[in-house]
Order: structure tokens, then sequence, then C-alpha cells
């Protein structure tokens, strides 16, 4: 099974396991941003995030029918807003959490699960990743690992 497994994931990504990591991992993790999203502050206080859209034929006729813009647009509330700012790639995740605990008087537990559920809803839509201490910010070990696997291949 662990022979046929290694042979599938490599033709078959949908099939890899994700890492797990550990939630000090990811305590000690410092989001960030992803460089296309452009980002304002409104007058209300609230974050608009603007999205670049696709480029290609499909997503231009698509952009054509519906009248959409070349960006999408998001809104962030308050609370949303404060963690954007702070997930600039230097800030731990610890750190976001027991400033955005003391500015609005909750637990930290509450506010932990919270902002794990948020940044993990962010990572989803690729707006933000998270960079783990002694990872490097240029690529990951997955795609180091796949390009030593396509090495062995054809040497045989």
């Amino acid at each position: 099974m662990g022979a046929a497994y290694n042979i599938l994931s490599q033709y078959l990504p949908f099939i890899r396991k994700k890492p797990a990591i550990d939630r000090d991992k990811v305590l000690k993790a410092c989001p960030v941003r992803h460089p296309a999203v452009r980002f304002e502050r409104g007058e209300d206080g609230d974050m608009r995030l603007f999205l670049p859209r696709r480029k290609d034929r499909l997503a231009k006729a698509l952009m054509w029918v519906f009248r959409a813009g070349p960006e999408k647009e998001i809104v962030l509330d308050e609370v949303g807003s404060d963690v954007w700012e702070m997930c600039d790639g230097s800030t731990s995740v610890d750190a976001i959490v027991g400033a955005i605990a003391k500015k609005y008087k909750i637990t930290r537990r509450e506010c932990e699960t919270s902002i794990g559920v948020y940044l993990k809803t962010l990572g989803e839509r690729n707006l933000v990743g998270l960079r783990v201490a002694g990872s490097s910010p240029s690529g990951s070990g997955r795609n180091q690992a796949s390009n030593r696997g396509r090495s062995a291949r054809k040497k045989r």
C-alpha cells in the first residue's frame, strides 16, 4: 500500500496528504499577504482588498458578459482589518492573537480560535500564507522533493 500511494501521489496531487502542523508551530508562524492583492483603508475604517481577476480568454469573456471589473473587491470588518494589517510577514500569529485579545477585551483562547479560523479562510482564498520559522521564502519543500523525484525518473 505504501509503495502504491507514493507512486500515485506523484501523478495525482489531490491524493497527497497535507503535512500536519502542531499548534506551537502555527503560533510561531508569521502570516504573509499575497503580493498581488492591493488594499486600502476606507473612510469608515474598514479595509478594502482588491484581487486581480484572471486574464485568460474565458475570464475576459465572462467579465464582458457580467460587466465585472478587472478586480474583485472584498470588504473586511474592523477586526478583519486589524488582522490584515498585522499580516506583514514579521508579526507572529501569537502576537496577533495577543494584540486582538487585548484590544477587544476577549479571552485569549476565544481569540486564538477565531483568528485561527479567519487565517485559515484567508489561506484557502490564497490571500495569506503562513511562513513557518526555518522555511525558505523562495519555495516550499514539496517542490524541491518533487524535483528530486523527476531527476530520479530521468536517470532510469
